[in-house]
């Protein structure tokens, strides 16, 4: 099931439910706004440790599609994706760091101090 193509209806009469830190979301799935690159929909910022609830509601006959919630590790592409996401927000904070941080003054006026 791993390597079939995921179509999606386009009648946008299909969405999933659930909650994220109290929060209520419905996430559109006919179509879905954002895909994997298998065209698949990844839930996984949705899902906390414990338990967790979602309802997939249907608003028209969808008897020509299957829905199935895969659990797996995550594949390459993810860890990739996962990797490069880690670097630039690694990146990001050291360069709001070097402009929240500033040299001593003292150390300043020493230095311009002895250049007269």
């Amino acid at each position: 099931m791993m390597h079939s193509q995921c179509s999606w209806p386009i009648s946008g009469d299909l969405s999933l439910q659930t909650k994220r830190d109290g929060r209520d979301f419905i996430i559109p799935l006919a179509p879905p706004i954002f895909v994997t690159l298998d065209n698949c929909v990844n839930i996984s910022a949705f899902i906390r440790s414990g338990e967790n609830a979602f309802s997939v509601v249907q608003q028209s006959n969808m008897s020509d599609y299957m829905f199935i919630l895969h659990a797996h590790h995550p594949t390459p592409v993810q860890l990739s994706h996962l990797a490069s996401y880690r670097k630039r927000h690694e990146e990001w904070v050291k360069i709001t760091h070097a402009f929240c941080t500033s040299e001593p003054t003292e150390w300043l006026w020493k230095r311009s101090h002895s250049r007269s």
